[in-house]
């Protein structure tokens, strides 16, 4: 009995490394197929074929083709939230947004010019704008519900979903400057120096109050 106790924590931990591998092996595969054969030429059963997993296996991981896009969603989020939940107590929030976001895009911005993220031919496609605004509104959601909790009763829930979506959108722009710079032509030195002077001037104005 003992031995099975201790045993349980090893195989779910086991499993989850096998579903994360997996979910990157798909993620990978699919950003290959978008940019050898183009976005819109790729169907779900092309890249399941590829990845050497089942439809139902892929839809899984990921209910739409659009999803592939995004195959950071989950990280995106656990960045945004470990950023304010975690913070040091004596840190202020500007303090850690200014610095989290820096990292952020120290790090997100390493994935110009690779295979995977998102591939700037069809990051302004309708449906993956769609998908976009959907995730900004679960990752706000999930914010709002963790400073509900760390906070309590001294802050509403109305309160708590303006601060969460007003930090998403700071990572948002990150993501979506990122993109546009991309799909420009321009370096990844120059997309990161404007991006860093951008969240300079938006921390600005949390800290010190919104300027027109």
């Amino acid at each position: 009995m003992i031995l099975a106790i201790q045993s349980q924590p090893l195989a779910e931990g086991l499993r989850a490394r096998k579903k994360k591998q997996t979910r990157q092996r798909i993620a990978a595969v699919a950003a290959q197929l978008f940019k050898s054969r183009g976005y819109e030429n790729i169907r779900m059963v092309d890249i399941a074929h590829e990845a050497d997993v089942s439809e139902q296996t892929l839809y899984n991981y990921f209910p739409t083709k659009e999803h592939l896009i995004f195959d950071m969603d989950q990280e995106f989020e656990a960045k945004i939230l470990g950023i304010v939940i975690n913070r040091a107590p004596e840190t202020s929030l500007t303090t850690a947004l200014r610095a989290g976001a820096i990292d952020f895009l120290n790090e997100i911005s390493r994935s110009v010019g690779k295979q995977t993220g998102v591939p700037s031919a069809v990051a302004t496609g309708p449906e993956l704008r769609r998908v976009w605004i959907e995730m900004n509104a679960r990752h706000a959601d999930a914010l709002a519900e963790a400073l509900l909790r760390e906070r309590g009763a001294s802050i509403s829930r109305a309160s708590a979903k303006f601060l969460a979506r007003s930090i998403v959108a700071i990572f948002a722009v990150i993501m979506e400057g990122l993109g546009e710079g991309m799909i420009a032509g321009k370096t990844r030195t120059a997309i990161v120096k404007g991006l860093r002077s951008d969240i300079e001037s938006i921390l600005d104005q949390v800290e010190h109050g919104f300027r027109p």
